[in-house]
């Protein structure tokens, strides 16, 4: 086969599918990993699709972005798994940052400390804690997104700069092993300011986030101080986490695959 052919299968292949990994693709096209990880940096060049670590998405997911509703309902059992374990790092007397997102929701929503000061852009997480008296509740301005419930822009980034908290927990659309994405580059410049704010990042995403790739890349995992999920990886993705990343990993090991 040559190699324009078997770039335009590739391509149909990840357009149809939506996604393939670098395995699968040799497999099926009986090419080296090698050459069809050069394919994908040819076809992600020429904008057919957008890489991810260890494979390729079709140019809609990587950019694509689902509601708030829609989020909200997804993975419900994990996201109450992961908020339960998000919530054990708390210590009276801290500041916290929570992102707007449906995980960090779900954080406000299992709320059960007192004493502490809860930092958000999340219209939806502020009026969750709005009538706990047991916290201070501070929230962002800026522009609204109605999409996500999230205040985002210059004014919210600006009011960051001046903010040091102890723990940051950052929700994310994807997760791979250069760090983690979303889709919208308002929100991903937030997020990085979350960032730049906190003593401690800790991500909180389910294990359907992992080689996921949204459009704009937030952090780096050397950015990053622990992932909570809800369950172990399984023992392929874990060796290479490990090997990757020095970043702390804890899970529902209960409810783990």
């Amino acid at each position: 086969m040559f190699a324009d052919e078997r770039k335009a299968r590739i391509a149909q292949h990840v357009l149809v599918h939506k996604r393939a990994t670098v395995s699968e693709l040799a497999q099926m096209f009986q090419a080296s990993e090698s050459t069809i990880r050069r394919d994908l940096q040819e076809l992600e060049e020429q904008g057919v699709l957008h890489r991810t670590h260890g494979g390729a998405v079709a140019k809609e997911v990587a950019a694509f972005e689902p509601t708030w509703s829609e989020k909200r309902i997804q993975n419900q059992d994990a996201k109450t798994r992961i908020a339960a374990l998000a919530l054990e790092l708390v210590r009276p007397g801290q500041v916290l940052l929570l992102d707007a997102g449906t995980t960090t929701y779900e954080i406000a929503r299992q709320w059960r400390h007192e004493g502490v000061t809860v930092v958000t852009n999340s219209l939806d997480i502020a009026s969750e804690l709005s009538s706990r008296r047991e916290l201070d509740l501070v929230m962002l301005g800026g522009q609204f997104r109605a999409k996500t419930g999230a205040f985002v822009g210059p004014f919210a980034e600006r009011m960051l700069g001046e903010l040091h908290v102890d723990i940051a927990f950052l929700g994310a659309n994807g997760v791979d092993f250069r760090g983690i994405t979303t889709p919208n580059p308002q929100e991903a410049a937030v997020k990085r300011a979350m960032v730049t704010s906190a003593d401690r990042v800790v991500v909180v995403a389910d294990r359907t986030k992992l080689h996921q790739t949204a459009f704009v890349r937030v952090a780096t995992w050397d950015e990053i101080d622990m992932w909570v999920s809800d369950g172990p990886l399984p023992d392929g993705e874990w060796r290479q986490w490990q090997a990757e990343t020095e970043v702390e990993f804890i899970c529902d090991n209960e409810h783990g695959g």
